[in-house]
C-alpha cells in the first residue's frame, strides 16, 4: 500500500510518496503478456490459447514455488514474485475456458496419423 503524506498548508491534500508504483504495474502486465505474444507468433492459430493455458500453469507453479522456498513475504512492497504467480494463474483459467478441447484432440489425431 503507498504511504500518503499530509502536506501542511492552508489546504491539506495528499501526496504519493511513491510515483514509481505505476511502473509496476505496467511491468507486471508485460511480463504476463510476453508467453502469449510468444505463442501467437510460433504455434497455429487454434492452438494458442490451449498452450498459453498450459504454459501459464507451469510458470504459474514455478513462480510460487520459486517464491514459497525462498520464503517472499505476500505484503513485501513492490512486484512480488507472489503477484506474478496470481497474474499467471488468472491467465492459465481465463484461457482455459476461453479455449476449446477438440482442436487439441483434433491436432493430436492429426499427428498420430501422419506417417
Amino acid at each position: 500500500m503507498t504511504l500518503w503524506k499530509v502536506e501542511q498548508g492552508s489546504t491539506r491534500r495528499f501526496v504519493i510518496d511513491d510515483p514509481t508504483r505505476f511502473l509496476d504495474l505496467i511491468a507486471l502486465i508485460a511480463i504476463a503478456a510476453a508467453p502469449g505474444l510468444l505463442l501467437v507468433m510460433f504455434i497455429p492459430l487454434p492452438l494458442v490459447l490451449p498452450a498459453l493455458s498450459i504454459v501459464s500453469f507451469v510458470m504459474a507453479c514455478g513462480i510460487a514455488l520459486f517464491a514459497h522456498f525462498n520464503k517472499n513475504s505476500r505484503r513485501q512492497p513492490g512486484l512480488a514474485d507472489w503477484e506474478l504467480a496470481c497474474a499467471f494463474a488468472f491467465i492459465w483459467v481465463a484461457a482455459g475456458m476461453m479455449s476449446n478441447p477438440k482442436t487439441i484432440i483434433d491436432w493430436l489425431d492429426r499427428l498420430a496419423m501422419t506417417p
